[in-house]
């Protein structure tokens, strides 16, 4: 008996242990195929980059937080920042990136909330890095912070120079406080082209959305740091990233967005090197931010022109953002009345009126299941029944009634 026993444990642990790892491919293998349809390169599966990023999301649901810092002495603590947390993990070099998400149904969800938030694409983006390990986890207690998922990014390159011992010689530069060792001197020259190694794999240029990308979220909401301060919702945003293997400098002369009749989304900000609130972009970086969310199922066009190290260069391309499978109810008055078919799903879209109107919470009559796609949007599941009750959401100032046929 306690050899069966022994035998159906190992078995289950490997169960678990290969579906944490298939989980962790389907993830990468997502995040992969935006990479190489943007124009970059594949990113490798790094073990200790694993390691590391799965602590961290340890960490994050023990103790509730979210956010890239730990603070020594709370459970499940492996460092203060992600380098700190990656050399603990056993990777060489403190030269990393790192992107978290929480509370999002699946890891394709949280890569695409990602994407959306400008800082945390550009990250994903990153011309540098070609190795990643990703690291999850969840509870099912009534909690705050559910779900997290967190994802660590490095150079190999700049990795392999850590592990490799270098003779201090006059009249050359060195760098420190890149490896396990923050003593260590490495040459600039050589990290410099160790990354230019992984850049001139890239395409020159990159655009997202990408050039005919489809299923693109309309809406933006908010990021931490904050890039649009002041609204609580708007569009998704374009960005354009010029790779430093090949530019050095590039003048905006003009970035706008179409719709699909052609007509101009004027209200949008740009953002670059000089206008960025929070100074994180470089000045190779181009945003556009639509100060309105986009529309569902509709073909959007982007052009964008600048002049990089003296010569003109134009990007003009499409992409279309999401056609969801049910049915679109668009409400933007104060109190609607929809005829609905029993037993059937929709999406209730609730127009924001203004920069900050977003939905908090709602109160359901007659037995309707609903459930936030984003702050403005609702999945609606029906009763099965025709009812002659009440059947309605109450969102406060704006009340939907449903007439259930």
């Amino acid at each position: 008996m306690r050899y069966t026993f022994l035998r159906f444990s190992l078995f289950i642990m490997f169960m678990l242990v290969s579906l944490e790892a298939n989980s962790e491919q389907s993830g990468l293998t997502y995040l992969n195929s935006i990479r190489e349809k943007s124009g970059l390169i594949k990113l490798k599966s790094n073990k200790a980059l694993q390691n590391a990023a799965a602590s961290h999301a340890r960490y994050l649901i023990q103790n509730q937080r979210n956010g890239h810092y730990e603070t020594k002495g709370n459970e499940a603590y492996t460092g203060s920042t992600p380098s700190d947390r990656v050399i603990q993990a056993g990777y060489p070099s403190t030269f990393v990136m790192e992107n978290v998400s929480i509370n999002t149904l699946g890891q394709k969800k949280s890569i695409d909330n990602l994407f959306s938030a400008i800082y945390h694409r550009l990250v994903f983006l990153n011309f540098d890095t070609d190795e990643i390990g990703y690291g999850s986890s969840s509870t099912k207690k009534k909690r705050q912070v559910k779900q997290a998922y967190v994802y660590n990014m490095g150079t190999s390159g700049i990795a392999a120079l850590c592990q490799k011992s270098f003779t201090l010689t006059n009249g050359t530069y060195y760098m420190r406080d890149n490896c396990k060792q923050s003593t260590k001197m490495v040459p600039q020259s050589l990290f410099e082209a160790a990354k230019d190694k992984v850049r001139s794999k890239n395409r020159e240029i990159i655009l997202y959305p990408y050039a005919e990308q489809t299923d693109i979220w309309p809406a933006f909401y908010n990021e931490s740091p904050d890039p649009l301060p002041g609204y609580k919702v708007s569009g998704f945003p374009i960005s354009v990233q010029f790779n430093p293997a090949n530019y050095s400098h590039v003048r905006l002369k003009d970035f706008r967005l179409y719709d699909a009749n052609g007509k101009e989304i004027k209200e949008t900000k740009i953002l670059q090197h000089n206008s960025d609130p929070n100074h994180i972009l470089s000045e190779l970086e181009f945003v556009l931010m639509p100060l309105k969310r986009l529309e569902f199922n509709t073909r959007y066009s982007a052009v964008f022109e600048g002049v990089a190290d003296g010569t003109k260069v134009k990007k003009q391309w499409r992409f279309r953002t999401a056609k969801p499978e049910e049915k679109i109810y668009r409400v933007s008055e104060n109190r609607t009345t929809l005829a609905v078919k029993a037993g059937s799903t929709a999406l209730l879209y609730m127009v924001p009126v203004s920069r900050k109107d977003i939905l908090h919470s709602y109160r359901s009559r007659g037995g309707i299941k609903a459930s936030f796609m984003d702050q403005n949007t609702l999945r609606v599941t029906f009763p099965k029944r025709r009812s002659s009750g009440r059947v309605s959401l109450d969102f406060g100032k704006q009340k939907v009634f449903f007439d259930v046929e």
